[in-house]
């Protein structure tokens, strides 16, 4: 049964952040409706405020349809794709093996008959910087009872850190070196100790950052700005060494090319706003891997949502800051300065 009426929202518009009355989403075939009770503001959400327009440009010059986005935009998006919510109604053609008021978190899609939609890229695919939302129910995964809403709304980050470390394959005597220590290097960071990795160097130019880093289990931490985590003493110059690159900064791909010991495995979690360069003959000399990461497997989502519930992850350093919808512009200015900040959550209902 549908649930009637308005709901508040923060809608993105005009390249600000508008609190607005929204009508309550219907489910559709598929589909249940969720009261949002926590979700967090990622770093893609910040890179896209920042960088929507220069987005549509490169993607529209690369052929890639833009016409949604576009339109979206000028209507109004409602961002948000890391949260937990509780179910409060099921739409048609649903099994209803879940009942009404289980926690629940989704992998961020909507599979509908025109194909699979982003959660929050599309007015018709509204995300969760809002009361309610519509999930597919088929993606649901139930929220154990003693699992903090806080918690629960970290799956999602956690998710593409376990994607990440799966993508580099390391083993138990390798060295890890995570470069940028945001929200998903410090998750990389738990991510790999819940994989028994030896040995972690993390760094970055924040202070703050580099304790968070220490907080969720790294062996060292090295000041970006003047050091290389490649030159810390007792690191082999040969194998057994992963890399992940969570900035996005220009030059910085560039740098853990020419710096990253031999055969080393390099994964780019990081979106860098535009073209980066490496020198080839340096990464085919030191015959160095390279890949890009993006979201994860069902299976790696569900595997994030147990090692919280589980209580395998050091999860609360990474909470920092909880808003309102009417915060919200504020915490995108926050973010913004990574001593006052890692990850905030925001509660549509405060």
């Amino acid at each position: 049964m549908a649930l009637q009426g308005t709901m508040k929202a923060a809608v993105l518009r005009d390249r600000a952040f508008h609190v607005e009355q929204r009508p309550v989403p219907v489910p559709g075939p598929g589909e249940v409706l969720v009261r949002t009770r926590a979700c967090g503001i990622c770093g893609s959400d910040l890179h896209f405020f920042k960088h929507a327009h220069d987005i549509l440009e490169r993607a529209a010059s690369l052929g890639a349809p833009t016409e949604d986005m576009r339109r979206g935009l000028a209507a109004g998006l409602v961002l948000g794709h890391e949260f937990v919510g509780e179910i409060v109604a099921f739409g048609p053609d649903t099994e209803q093996r879940l009942r009404v008021g289980d926690r629940v978190c989704s992998m961020p899609f909507l599979s509908r008959q025109t194909g699979t939609v982003l959660l929050g890229s599309t007015p018709e695919a509204s995300g969760a910087y809002a009361q309610y939302l519509c999930l597919t129910e088929a993606l649901l995964l139930k929220v154990d009872e003693s699992l903090p809403d806080e918690a629960a709304a970290l799956t999602e980050p956690l998710g593409i850190a376990i994607h990440a470390v799966n993508a580099a394959r390391p083993g138990p005597d390798d060295t890890a070196f995570v470069v940028g220590c945001g929200p998903i290097g410090l998750a990389i960071i738990a991510a790999l100790r819940l994989r028994g990795i030896g040995r972690i160097i993390a760094s970055d130019l924040s202070p703050g950052r580099r304790r968070l880093a220490r907080d969720l289990g790294a062996d060292e931490v090295v000041d970006g700005r003047t050091a290389s985590p490649f030159a810390v003493a007792g690191v082999a110059a040969g194998g057994g060494a992963v890399v992940f690159e969570n900035t996005g900064a220009a030059g910085v791909l560039g740098r853990v090319v020419l710096e990253a010991p031999a055969r080393a495995r390099i994964v780019v979690t990081g979106i860098a706003a535009g073209e980066e360069s490496f020198l080839p003959m340096v990464a085919i000399t030191k015959e160095l891997s390279l890949s890009f990461v993006i979201y994860y497997t069902p299976s790696e989502f569900a595997e994030a949502l147990d090692a919280l519930a589980g209580g395998r992850v050091n999860w609360r350093p990474l909470i920092t800051g909880k808003v309102g919808l009417a915060g919200v512009a504020g915490a995108f200015r926050d973010l913004e300065d990574p001593e006052r900040h890692a990850k905030i959550l925001i509660d549509p209902w405060a």
